[in-house]
């Protein structure tokens, strides 16, 4: 995000699941969508793939950061 100031997030809560291994030594695809803005509360949903098979999924739920403390 091209914001000023930069966006800051804690993590409110991680899952990930490791479906089959990831070679090394090949182009990984990481895509990733947000899936939920609530608030200050956003859940992004990702996947990591190689040669076309992905590898591992995951789900975040990050939470904003006050511009001032």
């Amino acid at each position: 995000m091209d914001t000023e100031p930069a966006l800051r997030f804690l993590t409110g809560s991680l899952h990930v699941e490791y479906l089959r291994p990831t070679p090394l030594g090949v182009p990984l695809e990481v895509r990733g969508r947000v899936k939920e803005i609530k608030g200050r509360k956003v859940t992004v949903s990702a996947t990591v793939s190689a040669m076309g098979e992905v590898c591992a999924r995951g789900e975040v739920v990050a939470i904003q950061m006050p511009e001032h403390p």
